[in-house]
């Protein structure tokens, strides 16, 4: 374990270790608020939400589906119409009357299932998991009432997929700007709980490295007081990534806190649009390309309770909306004596940003 620890600790500066030595008299500079990876000539193709209204069925969404390909497509567009006109109706009955009404953009859902099967100790192990990622967009009462709905996590905590059941959040945007958000609402479960949050995120630039400085003090009722924050940095050569990620969260009630390391090295092609900072440290924004991954975790700062390797391979399946996944790993944890478990985590990635067909230029050098 020791070695492990030492080689984590090695990698951890490979991203600048292989970046350029910039001129001595450049310094970092804000980027525009954007995805992970910014449109200049290093960066893969990005997979994003659209920013166009739906455009009516036309003569071709009449015709008949021909092959398993497009009998896939029909259901995703019909669920993407019809949600996105459920948001577009509630959007614009509560709006100011007395001012133009805003165009409704693109709410993005994403649903993530995967299943995990590690040969554990004492047996196989299958972990079935539903990851749902949804926000909705909702400009003109936002623009009245400063409300907002979001199914992402709190603290933002890479791996949250089986642990937080992804409850979803509603309340209101006190304040939001391109770094800076502060909201104040309710989580929606079982029992409601009450929470409030201040989130600092800005994106920074030296040559072809990138920064990506998290701070978010939050509260909620039944929890406590709490704070996550994490510092990211990645360097792009070509369609070449090395990334390295560092997460921590804090609650005052608990006297406890977690943390993550992440370092991640391959070659992509595109990337999905990801701005939940818990999901962009796991590599969750790959959308078609070979990642090798190290993770170490602990929930104490005395040392780690895991460390895992896996190598993950995604491409794009169907029409830039549908992505799968095969994931081969290697874990240890603390729990069962540092025990190597082997397995392989499939998956498939299901995007609801635009209708079938518009983001496959974004993958077009996959394949679909």
């Amino acid at each position: 374990m020791k070695a492990l620890q030492s080689l984590l600790i090695g990698l951890a500066f490979a991203p600048l270790a292989i970046a350029q030595a910039p001129n001595s008299a450049q310094a970092p500079t804000p980027a525009p608020a954007a995805t992970p990876a910014d449109a200049d000539s290093t960066a893969p193709a990005r997979v994003s939400p659209s920013d166009q209204p739906i455009a009516e069925p036309g003569s071709d969404a009449l015709r008949p589906a021909h092959g398993f390909g497009e009998r896939l497509d029909l259901p995703h567009d019909w669920l993407y119409r019809r949600l996105e006109r459920i948001v577009q109706k509630v959007d614009t009955h509560y709006a100011d009357p007395g001012r133009v009404a805003l165009v409704v953009p693109i709410s993005p859902l994403r649903i993530d299932l995967d299943t995990e099967f590690l040969n554990r100790q004492h047996g196989l192990g299958v972990t079935p998991r539903l990851n749902f990622d949804a926000t909705v967009r909702l400009p003109n009462i936002e623009r009245r009432l400063h409300l907002f709905i979001s199914s992402n996590n709190l603290p933002e905590a890479p791996g949250n997929a089986a642990t937080e059941r992804n409850p979803v959040r509603a309340g209101l945007r006190l304040a939001e700007r391109a770094q800076l958000d502060v909201d104040l609402g309710v989580r929606l479960k079982w029992r409601p709980t009450l929470f409030a949050s201040v989130r600092w995120a800005p994106q920074f630039k030296w040559g072809d490295t990138h920064f990506y400085p998290l701070i978010k003090p939050y509260v909620e009722s039944g929890v406590g007081l709490g704070a996550s924050g994490g510092f990211a940095f990645e360097r792009w050569h070509g369609g070449w990534v090395a990334r390295s990620a560092s997460y921590g969260n804090w609650l005052r009630d608990a006297a406890a806190t977690s943390w993550a390391q992440t370092l991640l090295f391959g070659y992509v092609r595109a990337l999905i649009q990801e701005r939940q900072y818990g999901h962009f440290t796991d590599g969750r924004d790959l959308a078609c390309g070979t990642l090798v991954r190290a993770t170490a975790a602990g929930e104490r700062l005395s040392g780690a309770t895991l460390y895992e390797f896996s190598v993950v391979y995604k491409r794009p399946l169907r029409s830039g909306w549908l992505y799968g996944y095969l994931e081969p790993l290697v874990r240890w944890e603390r729990g069962s004596d540092w025990h190597p478990e082997a397995g392989v985590r499939v998956g498939f990635d299901a995007l609801f940003w635009n209708l079938a067909g518009a983001s496959a230029s974004a993958v077009s050098s996959c394949g679909s």
